[in-house]
């Protein structure tokens, strides 16, 4: 059995078997939209792969086309602040991290980066 595809406009929100092109009410392309909610996920993906192999632009390109598209994303936040640090722009890193910790506060690529931003501005005592 399959799971039902709900509409996802907010006023219709009518189920529908997962086949459905679109919806019987209000008529939304369903399947187009299942494949633009997907859109994100591989972007993500193929920034990791790019981080992986030391691609730090590519990867920064396809974490900030993420981060666009769904800005909640505080793992897409903190993997751009990630490379934009590896690509030495500590401002957006600082300011993508301080967006990931404001929405995960438990998100530890994000604290450990603004530790580490934080370590190199203090004076050595």
């Amino acid at each position: 059995m399959s799971t039902p595809v709900v509409c996802p406009v907010p006023r219709c929100r009518t189920a529908h078997e997962a086949s459905a092109d679109s919806c019987r009410r209000c008529g939304t392309p369903l399947r187009a939209y299942a494949r633009l909610g997907a859109h994100p996920a591989r972007l993500f993906n193929e920034g990791l792969a790019a981080a992986r192999r030391g691609a730090f632009a590519a990867a920064r390109d396809r974490f900030a086309a993420v981060v666009l598209w769904c800005p909640h994303d505080a793992e897409a936040r903190s993997a751009l602040g990630l490379a934009c640090y590896e690509l030495g722009d500590a401002d957006e890193a600082r300011r993508q991290w301080e967006q990931a910790v404001a929405r995960r506060p438990q998100d530890r690529t994000a604290r450990d980066g603004l530790a580490l931003l934080a370590a190199a501005t203090d004076p050595v005592t």
